[in-house]
């Protein structure tokens, strides 16, 4: 099967976001937490838990490089490395290379990294950004079987300059999936108007689980047509 065209793009614009990108070689153990922030990156968010339940901090750690604090066009994704404690040091459990859009991607609204958190062994990444259309998306992932599923999915839209009681209101939309029970919420607003004229729950076919190492932050992972 011939590759789609968006698929060609996508993967054109990934070279070309990491060839931009210091080089990026990471151990698999180390006695802390410098030891997987090679030179030519920092560390921009982490934060803890403890996602196997053995009584040690865990931790999820978002790298930048260094140079998009000095060059303003800079633009390189950022990688997301969850590393669990142990008795020695910490393991990398896993990692993506693009778990979080560069900071230049978020339009007038600057960085689009919106956080992130870890409740025992349930790990969510959020983004937003926009001008006066304002975007969101979040990433939930579960550690089972011992690797890292994406189970959740949601990309939310609207317009803030809307005339609208509610600001936000004003050509909403928002397409989440739960990959645990294969289920879509979908919401949408005409682009001149306030309340909903859709809003429904689907069921979607079974697929096979997203790995965390296999997650970009650029694909749309919805699983039914928009």
């Amino acid at each position: 099967m011939k590759p789609s065209l968006l698929t060609v793009i996508f993967s054109i614009m990934v070279s070309f976001l990491w060839a931009q990108c210091p080089d990026l070689k990471l151990p698999k153990q180390g006695k802390n937490l410098q030891s997987f922030v090679p030179s030519m990156w920092f560390v921009r968010d982490s934060v803890s838990g403890d996602f196997n339940l053995d009584g040690l901090k865990d931790y999820v750690v978002v790298l930048a490089p260094k140079m998009e604090e000095e060059a303003s066009e800079y633009e390189c994704n950022r990688p997301i490395l969850i590393l669990q404690r142990t008795k020695e040091g910490y393991n990398l459990s896993s990692f993506t290379r693009n778990g979080v859009l560069c900071k230049q991607c978020g339009g007038v609204w600057g960085d689009p990294y919106a956080g992130m958190s870890m409740k025992n062994n349930v790990l969510e990444i959020n983004h937003y950004a926009g001008s006066n259309w304002r975007w969101g998306i979040n990433t939930t992932f579960r550690f089972q079987k011992n690797q890292w599923h994406l189970i959740g999915y949601s990309y939310q839209s609207y317009f803030i300059a809307g005339e609208c009681e509610d600001v936000g209101s004003a050509a909403f939309n928002q397409y989440e999936a739960n990959f645990s029970t294969n289920k879509a919420h979908i919401v949408n607003t005409k682009d001149d108007a306030c309340e909903p004229y859709r809003e429904v729950w689907k069921v979607f076919a079974k697929r096979a689980p997203v790995l965390f190492q296999q997650y970009t932050i650029e694909k749309d992972y919805f699983p039914l047509k928009k």
